[in-house]
């Protein structure tokens, strides 16, 4: 199929020559040109096609035309409709549109820096999903990242297409020396009995089932050989005790809290590219509530589409002051209690367990006393005097 419209003629005649003739002398154009008995046989372009019909009547000849396939004559069937050139006039303006503003933002080479943290500075100079790329200030948004943090060395925002890519360089911090080799004792660091020793390096100071204080020395780095030389080693060993371990925490009556009042307001937009389109009317005019936002990303036969439904939940709450009865407040202390010992003693073996509870005017009171068994060694540097 040609681009451009041309037809087929077939001329015959008479005068067949003389048509021939000026046909060649007149300014249209024709080619594959073939003569057979008193039969002309060529090709025309469309636009001419009224002059060479005109030559035909002027000479007597009969003249036959046969319109040809061509991409032009195909498109101009579809001139009229103009529900079609809107469509392709709004499909090329939504191209533009997505060509031109940020789908995504990616973060690349942190290593310790949290991307979120520089994502939410991106977003108080104005660039964030659905931002013109032309209107970003990139100078200023890359001298606003860098100074953010002590760990950025430099920063650097270019886009492919619609996506937004800031490169990160950071700095190269001085890592601190391992003092593993560093002189040392190991002392204990509270009372308790011992109930397991492992030494690897220095000498042990109390057996098994001594009673230790706090500041015992139990293993030592100082070590004397035979001639009566002194060395200095770093002691290393896990030296397990039983020792007590108490807490105090109180549960107060009067509990400030905030609760919903059971209103709720759900919005919805429609995300076309960067554009946020609302589906729902009006918004939640709550003074305080709670937000919960969600996106749903569109596919069509398997195919991620390039839009999305998103969905804000708003909830509203009230702040208010509740006197809560002695079993609630008792069963809040006891939470505490079990949140306490999850956390400050994950690392100890609780053996045996003493709550003592104490009820006052404003809340309740636990005296918390543990027998645990965990570490009780810690290390305690020697300094030489030379």
């Amino acid at each position: 199929m040609q681009w451009r419209e041309y037809c087929e003629i077939r001329v015959s005649g008479h005068d067949l020559y003389r048509f021939v003739n000026a046909l060649r002398q007149s300014p249209s154009a024709c080619w594959e040109q073939r003569v057979a008995g008193n039969i002309f046989c060529g090709k025309v372009l469309r636009r001419d096609i009224t002059a060479v019909r005109a030559i035909a009547a002027e000479y007597g000849m009969q003249i036959e035309i046969r319109e040809r396939r061509s991409v032009l004559g195909k498109l101009r069937r579809y001139r009229l409709r103009f529900g079609l050139l809107i469509g392709v006039l709004a499909g090329a303006a939504i191209i533009f549109w997505q060509s031109n503003v940020v789908e995504t933002i990616e973060i690349q080479g942190t290593q310790t820096v949290d991307p979120q943290t520089l994502t939410a500075i991106l977003a108080q100079e104005g660039v964030h999903r659905g931002t013109w790329i032309g209107s970003i200030d990139v100078l200023r948004c890359e001298s606003r990242l860098a100074a953010s943090d002590e760990r950025i060395a430099w920063a650097g925002i270019h886009h492919t297409g619609n996506r937004l890519i800031v490169r990160i360089s950071e700095s190269r911090l001085n890592i601190p020396m391992l003092r593993e080799r560093v002189p040392c004792n190991i002392i204990a660091a509270r009372d308790a009995h011992i109930t397991h020793v492992t030494v690897r390096e220095g000498t042990l100071c109390h057996l098994i089932g001594d009673g230790v204080t706090k500041g015992s020395l139990l293993v030592s780095g100082v070590l004397s050989d035979e001639y009566g030389h002194t060395f200095y080693h770093h002691a290393n060993a896990d030296i397990t005790g039983i020792y007590t371990q108490e807490a105090e925490l109180t549960e107060y009556f009067e509990l400030t809290q905030t609760v919903p009042t059971g209103r709720s307001f759900t919005r919805k937009w429609f995300r076309l590219f960067g554009l946020k389109l609302p589906l729902t009317p009006g918004r939640a005019d709550y003074a305080e509530c709670k937000i919960l936002t969600s996106e749903t990303p569109l596919d069509f036969l398997g195919f991620r589409l390039p839009c999305s439904i998103l969905r804000e939940y708003s909830q509203e709450t009230v702040t208010s002051d509740q006197i809560r009865g002695e079993a609630e407040t008792l069963l809040g202390l006891n939470a505490q209690i079990v949140r306490y010992e999850q956390y400050v003693l994950r690392d100890v073996t609780i053996l045996e367990r003493n709550i003592v509870y104490d009820t006052s005017e404003s809340g309740i009171t636990a005296h918390l006393s543990y027998r645990v068994e965990g570490e009780i060694g810690t290390p305690s540097e020697i300094y030489v005097i030379p």
